[in-house]
């Protein structure tokens, strides 16, 4: 509680902030403003930018006060949003403006869309359906004959001597004849789809629980996140230097369809986000300053071209501790459901 605003919890995810601006405050920096609006104004009579504010402010007053409180609103609301710990997760939504006409401090209302509390579900319950890993002569032959097709070759047709030669070319160590190409392309589709499983049993595991956990987003912060999705893939395609309605279309796709992947894609992402998160407070998942340390060299060894500077900035340290804690807590739910054989080298 502040005397310059009020919280009220709405529900579970809903904050209300009523907010006021003192008017003393207010009037100082419309009048700084109007001031700075009417300096080049020029009215047959007066020399330019010695217009009498008292003369044009009427028909200017409305926009200039409406602009005045745009201006000095998300100050006020940013620091009651730090003092009261608020950690919003979609832009703060305007439900009562102020009466610019009253003498008063001017006071203005904001919902504010927070994360609701989850309980981790009972884990036990996970149950993964495995699938057999099989490869069939058909999956071979395809394999062969697109690597026919790709790679120009003096034999022309598949063969122990065509084997040879694709090995070579594509630095294939041990393949003497046709049947050691074809084993090693058994081997290499049987690698590829138990990979593949792998991260399938990984997302299952992960989506039962956060069927279990009772995650269920807000629906503003779903809408926020695919919001950004698209507003990054706008500035991707202009960038690039392309015209997003001509990529769509020579995709096949429309802008609905889009959208909506978007969302869906918002929402895992943040189903996934919440539950590690929960994971990691409910098992008291921390990460050392070792742990911490040594992430920060592999970033620097991938990057080595980056600003030094970034690596000691406390905003950019603290986004790489969630991150590591979120995978450390990743590897403990995987161990935990499934076992340790269900992780791979990128886990």
């Amino acid at each position: 509680m502040s005397d310059m605003y009020k919280k009220e919890n709405v529900s579970d995810s809903k904050i209300e902030l009523t907010i006021n601006i003192p008017r003393d405050s207010f009037e100082q920096s419309y009048k700084a403003l109007l001031k700075d609006q009417t300096k080049d104004k020029d009215i047959k009579g007066f020399r330019k930018g010695k217009v009498p504010e008292e003369l044009i402010e009427p028909s200017m007053k409305p926009m200039l006060q409406f602009e005045t409180f745009e201006r000095l609103a998300p100050m006020y609301i940013t620091s009651a949003i730090q003092k009261e710990k608020i950690n919003l997760i979609a832009p703060p939504k305007y439900t009562k403006l102020p009466d610019f006409k009253s003498k008063k401090d001017l006071e203005f209302t904001v919902e504010i869309t927070v994360m609701p509390d989850f309980k981790l579900g009972s884990l036990k319950k996970i149950k993964i359906e495995k699938e057999d890993v099989k490869i069939e002569e058909k999956d071979v032959e395809s394999v062969l004959k697109e690597l026919k097709v790709k790679n120009e070759t003096k034999v022309k047709q598949i063969s122990d001597s065509w084997a040879k030669e694709i090995a070579k070319k594509l630095n294939l160590d041990g393949i003497k004849n046709l049947d050691d190409l074809k084993k090693m392309t058994k081997d290499t589709l049987k690698k590829q789809k138990e990979h593949m499983l792998l991260h399938k049993y990984q997302d299952d595991a992960l989506k039962q629980a956060v069927k279990l956990s009772k995650i269920d987003i807000p629906q503003e912060a779903v809408d926020f996140e695919a919001e950004e999705r698209e507003k990054a893939f706008n500035q991707d395609m202009k960038t690039r230097g392309i015209n997003t309605d001509n990529f769509l279309k020579n995709s096949n796709l429309k802008i609905e369809q889009m959208r909506e992947a978007w969302k869906k894609d918002a929402i895992d992402a943040l189903e996934t986000d919440v539950f590690l998160n929960l994971y990691a407070k409910e098992k008291d998942i921390k990460v050392s300053k070792q742990e911490l340390d040594e992430k920060i060299e592999m970033i620097k060894k991938a990057q080595p071209d980056a600003d030094k500077s970034i690596f000691s900035n406390e905003q950019w340290l603290e986004y790489i501790k969630r991150v590591e804690k979120k995978e450390k807590a990743f590897k403990e739910f995987i161990k935990e459901t499934l076992g340790d054989k269900f992780l791979d080298e990128h886990n």
